[in-house]
């Protein structure tokens, strides 16, 4: 049982009373949640809001490019779906795939819808109708950053328009566009429409959230922390080193130059290894210089490891290997059983499920395209793959 002398009471997240003394103390300690998006919808607009600032999609983007971990697991998964790419189960409908648009063709479209989705939880496809509404004549790919929906119909509880704007940050400036969302009924009056497609979500009608979405906050401390480090290297002498100086105390624009000069002298990792020289009339009035030891230097591998760890659990890869990641040991030759058996449960628990929801789309487009009977299938990848496929021929 807790005495009064140390009972606290907490009064929020910032400030807790000492029941002894009656005393309030405050305390830094803000709860870090995931950084999650706001679907809102305002008074001026046609479009929800995707996120306060309706900009969360880019900041996704900054995750996926900032981040060599998140990004690394994202294109290994952008890997595994598309794997050798779509083919249809009879071979002689393969034809129908050389063409999607003029410039590309289905699997041109589905690499770059794969990465949206692996990246946003989601993906859109502009859909552009025949003359006589009867057919898909082209599909294109849409940066799903660029896309917001429009308000639900209260008949239905369907969204029946989306928007288009390039940057979403002027979109006063640069007008967004409205496209109505795919429907073949009304191909004809709208032959130019929007396939949005995200996984179902019971917090989400709107928008999805990435799959990745509970590693929110450990991306970006990864990003932080290489901030951290390459800041340290490139200011590597302030916390490294203690000098004293004996020899009486300068004016401060003298203090100021020579401050300068070791600073600039010693800093940065292209000055890293060079010898400091100091000059002095005798060991008295000699500098000194005193090694600052490097306070938890065992807490950033410990956090590198954790941050690794995490991130991976994010994307649900539950080895590293499967990266190209091993710590010790002879190299992957040591590991293949283990590499082989991450890889089948790879396969199956992740690969396979996206695969299966993104080809549920892309046959239902098939079919609209005028081959219902042209089923889609995706060949994986082999982990190992022969050493005649692997060099080309002389």
């Amino acid at each position: 049982m807790l005495s009064k002398t140390s009972c606290f009471i907490f009064k929020n997240n910032k400030t807790f009373i000492n029941m002894a003394t009656n005393k309030k103390y405050a305390f830094s300690a803000d709860r870090i949640e995931p950084n999650l998006p706001v679907f809102s919808e305002k008074v001026d607009q046609k479009w929800i809001s995707f996120g306060d600032d309706n900009n969360w999609p880019n900041y996704v983007v900054s995750l996926y490019n900032g981040s060599a971990m998140n990004r690394t697991a994202i294109i290994s998964k952008q890997d595994g779906v598309i794997g050798q790419g779509l083919k249809t189960k009879n071979e002689e409908d393969n034809f129908v795939l050389k063409r999607a648009n003029p410039e590309e063709s289905w699997n041109d479209v589905f690499d770059k819808v794969t990465l949206d989705y692996l990246i946003f939880g989601g993906f859109a496809l502009n859909i552009i109708w025949s003359n006589d509404g009867t057919t898909i004549a082209e599909i294109y790919h849409l940066d799903f950053s660029r896309i917001r929906s429009g308000n639900t119909n209260p008949l239905t509880n369907k969204v029946d328009s989306y928007f288009y704007c390039a940057d979403w940050g002027k979109y006063k400036k640069n007008k967004p566009l409205e496209f109505p969302t795919f429907n073949p009924t009304t191909a004809v009056e709208q032959p130019s429409q929007i396939r949005y497609f995200f996984d179902y979500n019971p917090s989400s009608l709107f928008y999805p959230f990435p799959s990745y979405s509970g590693g929110l906050n450990d991306i970006q401390i990864d990003i932080e922390v290489s901030k951290f480090h390459i800041n340290n290297l490139a200011n590597g002498l302030t916390p490294g080193l203690f000098i004293a100086l004996n020899n009486g105390i300068p004016d401060p624009d003298a203090r100021m130059e020579i401050y300068d000069e070791i600073t600039m002298g010693g800093r940065g990792s292209e000055n890293a290894g060079k010898p400091f020289i100091a000059f002095s009339e005798d060991k008295e009035h000699a500098p000194e210089v005193t090694p600052i030891a490097a306070v938890n230097s065992d807490y950033y591998i410990q956090l590198d490891a954790r941050i690794t760890s995490r991130i991976l659990s994010a994307h649900r890869i539950t080895s590293p290997l499967l990266l190209g990641l091993y710590h010790g040991g002879s190299g992957f030759s040591s590991s293949a059983d283990e590499i082989m058996v991450a890889y089948s449960h790879f396969i199956s628990t992740v690969i396979r499920p996206i695969q299966k929801s993104m080809l549920k789309v892309f046959d239902n487009l098939m079919m609209y395209r005028g081959y219902p009977e042209a089923e889609l299938y995706i060949e994986q990848n082999k982990i190992v793959e022969s050493k005649e496929n692997a060099i080309a021929e002389e």
